[in-house]
């Protein structure tokens, strides 16, 4: 599949057939919180927002995620996509936008957005996150904020209907507790990264739409 045509295929989806919140089951790691029993709520979760970047490789379609840098806190040392808190007066499509330049590099300008998918909820650190989807139709030349990103992972977007890709171990949630427990996790398994928590949901919905479109 070119650029143009996965391109083509997600627009429509995210426009015309978007799975929604049930596609999130297959990689959430526990039940979880609906972010739209959340929105109805009256809760304050973070708002915040992440970009999935699609890009030509040698010709074939890919996906950036990052790991960042270890710290003490809820998310770090993670795979996660380009993304973080909404700032004062920006939309969430201008947050994506932004963080996504700050941690790799790529400008905003370059960017074409495709549009934005179901938001998901992320209990430990009570964010609220919306996630877009956008593509550049050349190679980036990518620039990590070193104090933020420890790796650049570049994924082939087919990895994600590939079910070899799909697995399941124990994996330690909640480690910055008191309490943290060994769990049976779904991931994804990519170029030997495990992919799971918040992000393998979002990527559980975009395997969907990959799936939906190419029916």
């Amino acid at each position: 599949m070119t650029i143009s045509e996965l391109t083509s295929l997600l627009f429509q989806e995210i426009n015309f057939n978007l799975p929604g919140e049930e596609s999130h089951e297959l990689m959430a790691p526990f039940k979880r919180t609906k972010a739209s029993s959340i929105i109805n709520s009256n809760k304050q979760p973070k708002l915040s927002a992440v970009l999935m970047l699609i890009y030509p490789k040698n010709d074939i379609p890919h996906f950036t995620l990052i790991q960042r840098t270890a710290y003490k806190g809820t998310h770090g040392g993670q795979i996660s996509f380009p993304g973080g808190k909404q700032e004062a007066e920006e939309s969430l499509k201008e947050t994506a936008l932004r963080e996504t330049f700050e941690e790799i590099g790529v400008a905003p300008d370059k960017i074409q957005v495709l549009g934005e998918i179901t938001q998901i909820y992320v209990p430990p650190s009570n964010f609220l996150v919306s996630p877009f989807i956008g593509f550049v139709d050349f190679e980036p030349v990518f620039t990590p904020e070193v104090k933020e990103v420890e790796e650049i992972i570049e994924v082939k977007i087919s990895d994600l209907i590939d079910n070899e890709k799909i697995k399941q171990k124990k994996i330690k949630v909640g480690k910055h507790t008191e309490n943290p427990i060994l769990m049976d996790i779904p991931y994804f398994e990519l170029n030997y990264n495990t992919v799971w928590g918040a992000t393998a949901t979002i990527l559980s919905e975009v395997r969907q739409m990959l799936i939906n479109g190419s029916k």
